[in-house]
Order: structure tokens, then sequence, then C-alpha cells
């Protein structure tokens, strides 16, 4: 069995085309795990969905009974604001006669009024808050009857609200604050102020007795009945709003309100956790109850879900899981076969492709590559063939460039000038009878050009190409009666290391002929040092000749100057031909400020010379 499996394995692994793999992995994937859930998990994925949806409700119940608290809370906070405003203080401590002689001749007691009033007119937004009343006993009359408070009709006595029941409330306990329903408010109120009150009492003592006014906010039950409304999800069930007198506040369907006996008390004994539902019976009908305490009330928001509808919900979401499935499954098989013939299809042309590689040079696919891996795969195939026919190009290119730079160099080196004054000079010493300095004129003259005419290796070591450009500089001396002072400061392990040949001299050259000679005395120091930076040998030469002006610099490395200033063709063709043998992070940089000093960078690669065997 054991083998068997391996042998199975091996198979689907690796000896399947990719086609028929994918067909089989969306089968084993897809399909066989369907049909296990639907058998195994249809009742534990029911049981799910009943419990979702009881604690969706019991969410979307306790976020409605925040909404409808901090509604009462704005309502609660604003007669706060007007009953603890010093306005109203000094006129709940005002004798009449004061206040008489205050509306009377202070323009300042005016003043503050006006604003008092035009405060609470800012507040009534018509939205939430629909009217502020304020209720005075006849103590008061001369105050709220003078014209410039009467006329806003905030102020009012309380002979206007004594048939109300909330006033009864008020008289008959010690409440102090109280959320009147429509039920306790008189018809005027409910009809010109609105159907909901927040009312909150203030007591004065004048003279030994106890003088009351009321503080009355109205706000919208519509919109009270909007919140509620928007806390049902299910149909047929349905929200309302008691108080602790049975009263009726708010409902979010009327027509189903009358439908379900509740009573205050029954709800908070029957139901001992808020916002958890609980299965109760109304006749033959089960249904999900739940209340929520709204702070600072004494309301509760009592919930009620029919069972029918929970069960409806989660059974028809979990069919729609199950038909979703179904065809999850048949749009996978179609999926598979589409997708694995275009995955292999394009697999198949890169590997086509590639096996012509062998017979020639590659060739770009055309095909319709796509935005995927595969696609990727396209895209990256015929960017590595551009990237290597670029590559064959540019190698035969910058091996032209290569060969052109090296006999150029060469060229440069065979000056025909230089060697027209060294003749010269070798001919002045010849008359003047110098044979020792002849002698040593031509064996250096001859080793110069030795060493420049070499065939073979390019490279050489860094100790032979500080000796050909030491030869160079001492036939320049012959020439200049030894007025260049020529240092080399090269540490003795650099000197095996390996070097293009020809590096050196041109630049020298161009310290010499450009940089000493043009001072007045003709005379300067030429010093080249070296080090090693990481894998990288840095040679640097210096000398005190005139300098460079700022606006030269950019064109000797640039080639710009070539046509202009001929000397400068061997240090571009040096620098030229040091990218071309290794990469644009090597080769020259100049530095040089102007009738000070000059300094040549020269950085290449650190390699070890080969020793000949």
């Amino acid at each position: 069995m054991k083998k068997l499996f391996r042998s199975l394995g091996q198979t689907y692994f690796y000896n399947i085309k990719l086609k028929q793999k994918f067909i089989i992995s969306h089968f084993l994937v897809v399909l066989i795990p369907s049909f296990v859930i639907a058998i195994l998990l249809y009742n534990q994925l029911s049981n799910i969905m009943l419990s979702n949806t009881i604690k969706s409700e019991q969410n979307l119940a306790k976020q409605t009974a925040g909404n409808i608290e901090n509604t009462i809370s704005s309502v609660k906070e604003t007669a706060d604001q007007i009953a603890s405003d010093d306005f109203l203080k000094q006129i709940l401590h005002t004798k009449p006669e004061s206040m008489k002689d205050n509306l009377s001749s202070s323009e300042y007691f005016i003043s503050e009024a006006g604003d008092y009033l035009s405060q609470i007119q800012s507040i009534i937004d018509y939205d939430n808050i629909t009217a502020v009343k304020i209720y005075m006993d006849d103590y008061y009359k001369t105050f709220y009857d003078d014209p410039i408070i009467s006329y806003k009709e905030v102020f009012k006595s309380t002979q206007s609200i004594e048939g109300s029941y909330w006033y009864g409330i008020f008289s008959s306990t010690s409440k102090q604050t109280l959320i009147c329903p429509s039920l306790y408010l008189t018809p005027s109120e409910e009809k010109y102020n609105g159907e909901l009150a927040y009312i909150r009492k203030m007591s004065v003592f004048h003279d030994g007795q106890e003088l009351k006014a009321y503080v009355a906010v109205y706000f919208s039950k519509e919109k009270i009945d909007s919140i509620l409304r928007k806390n049902m999800s299910i149909a047929d069930s349905s929200s309302i709003l008691l108080n602790e007198r049975e009263a009726l506040i708010s409902s979010s369907n009327y027509a189903l309100s009358g439908k379900y006996l509740i009573y205050y008390n029954d709800v908070i004994q029957n139901l001992t956790n808020t916002n958890n539902f609980k299965l109760v019976s109304f006749g033959r009908e089960r249904v999900y109850m739940a209340y929520n305490q709204i702070t600072d009330t004494d309301w509760i928001m009592v919930s009620l879900v029919p069972s029918t509808g929970v069960i409806e919900e989660s059974s028809f979401i979990v069919w729609q899981f199950l038909i979703s499935y179904v065809l999850v499954v048949l749009i996978a098989f179609f999926l598979s076969i589409t997708l694995s013939g275009s995955i292999v299809k394009r697999i198949s042309s890169v590997v086509d492709q590639m096996k012509q590689v062998k017979y020639g040079k590659p060739k770009n696919l055309y095909l319709k590559a796509g935005k995927d891996e595969v696609g990727d795969l396209v895209d990256t195939y015929n960017y590595m063939v551009d990237e290597m026919n670029d590559l064959l190009l540019k190698q035969s290119q910058d091996a032209d460039a290569l060969r052109l730079s090296e006999f150029r160099a060469l060229q440069a080196q065979i000056n025909p000038h230089f060697l027209y004054n060294t003749l010269d000079m070798i001919n002045w010493l010849s008359k003047s009878g110098k044979s020792e300095e002849v002698s040593s004129a031509v064996q250096a003259l001859s080793k110069f050009y030795k060493f420049t005419l070499s065939k073979g290796n390019p490279t050489v070591t860094v100790s032979e190409e500080l000796t050909h450009v030491s030869l160079y500089v001492t036939l320049q001396n012959m020439r200049y009666n030894n007025k260049i002072h020529f240092l080399i400061d090269i540490p003795d392990e650099l000197l095996e290391y390996e070097m293009p040949k020809l590096v050196f001299q041109p630049i020298v050259e161009n310290a010499i002929q450009h940089g000493i000679l043009g001072k007045e005395s003709k005379e300067g120091n030429i010093v080249i040092t070296g080090w090693l930076e990481n894998d990288t040998i840095v040679f640097l030469i210096s000398d005190n000749g005139v300098g460079i002006p700022p606006d030269k610099l950019p064109g000797i490395l640039s080639g710009n100057q070539e046509n202009r200033k001929g000397n400068n063709i061997g240090i571009y063709n040096t620098h030229k031909r040091l990218q071309l043998l290794y990469n644009n992070d090597y080769g020259l940089n100049y530095r040089s400020i102007e009738n000070v000093e000059t300094e040549v960078e020269i950085r290449i690669p650190a390699k070890i010379a080969e020793t000949e065997k």
C-alpha cells in the first residue's frame, strides 16, 4: 500500500501534464470538501447562523439604545444649560417690584434678557428640539407679561399647564426631573410644542414661600420613532419604548406593538439580563424578547423578534451558502479547464522557444502574454532575449571601441613632437660633447618605446607602469634641466597588482605640458601615490602647476574638447579605455584649484598580476 501511494504521488507531482494536474487538483480541493460540508455541517451551520442572527439583533438593539440615550442626553444637557444660566437665576431671586424697575430702566437688564431669549431660540432646531418653555408661578407675572419678555413666548404662567399629567407628578412627588411621553402633556403642548418633553423643576423661596419654575425642553417623537425603525432587520419584528408607569412612549411599528401585551415590571422580572434575547410565548406565537434600560430615564426599550423570522433568516442564509457553493464548484471546474489551457499553452511556447536557443540566436515570443505570473515569465523571457541580443551587440561594439581606444592610446604615445624634441636634445648633447648624457638619453628613449610598442598582454604590473612613466619624466628632465621634481609614494604591496598599460604617462604628460610648463618658473612637483580601498586600487597623481579653469574641467573626460584641444585626447582615451575594460564605476576623476594644484584620481579593480610559469 505504501508503494502504491508513493507511485501515485510520483505520477501526480512529476509525470502527468499540467492540464490534467489542474483538473485533478480542483476536483480534490473543491468538490470533495463541499460534499463533506454539505453532509456533516448543515445542522451545525443552521445553529451557527441562528446564533449569529440573535447576536446581530443584540448588537443592533444595543446600538439603537445608545442612539436614543444620546438624543435624551442632548435634550437633558440643553435643559441644564438653560436652567443654570445666571440670567434665569437672577430672575427667580428678584422680587416683582424690583423686576419692574429693572425692566423699565435698566438697559443692561434689557440687553441680558434679549441675549438669553436669543440663546434659547438658537437651541431650537426642529429636527430634535422643537420648543423651549419656562413655566413660572404668578409671583413672576410682572416679568413674563412684560412686552420685552412675552413677545418671544418662552416664559409662561404655570396656569397654562396645571391640568397636565406631568404637573400633577411634580406636585405630588419629590421628583426634580421628568421625561414626558405625549400622554403626560396637555393637548396644547403636544400640538404647538412637541410630543415629548424633558422637564426640570426649579424652586426658590421668597418671604418663606416656595415658588416654582419649570424648564421644559420639547423634542421630536418622530426622531425617536425613526431610531427605533432602524433597529429592525427582520420582518415582523418590533421595538417599543415603555416607562415605569406603563406609558407607551414610541414604537417602530404601532400596528405590531398592539399585538403583544407587555408590562414594564414583567419585562424587568422575566428578563434578568439586559440585551440578552429570551424565547417567550404570546399565546401560540413564540418570540425572542430582550430589553435595554435607557440611561438617566425610567424608559426601557423592548425588542421583539418572532422566532419564525429568525429561523427563516438563518435558513435562507444557509441555503444561499449551499447554492453558492454548488455554483462555485461548477465555476471552478470551468475555470480549471480554461486556466490550465491558458497556462500550459503559454508555458509550452516558452519551453519550445528556449529549446531553439541551442540552434541559433534567441528570438522573442510573439503571443498574448497576459499580466499573471506566466505572463511575467513570457515578458521576462522576451526581456532576457532583448538583453542578450543587446549584450551581444554591445560586446561586439565594445570590443571594436576598445581596439580603437587602445590604438589611439598607442598612437598618442608615439608622439612625433616628443620624439622630435628628444632627438633634437640628443643631437645638441652630442655636439656639446656630452657623450654620457647622450648614451643615457638614447637608452632611456629606447626602453620607453620598447615598453610602448611591446605586443602581447595589454596589462602590466604597477611596478612596470611606474618604470615606464619614470623613463618619460627622465627624458623630459634632460630637456628641461631637471625642473620636474617627480616623486613616487606607492606601497610595496601594490607593486605586483595588475593594471592596464599606458595609464600614468598621458596624465603625467598633461601635468608637465599644461600644468608645470605653464608656470613662469617652468618648475614644479608631480607626486604619484596609491592605496588599496576594499577591492579597488586608487592612484592619485597631483601636480602644483597652473591648474585647470572650472569651465574646462567637465570637457576633459567627456571628450568635448578633443577637436579644439588636441592634448586632451590621450586623457579622454585613457579614461574611456578603463571604463570599457571594467565599468563606469572605474576610470579617471579630475579635481583642480586654479593656480594651486591639480589632482587626478585613478580607480581600477584590485587584482594580483599572474606570474609567468
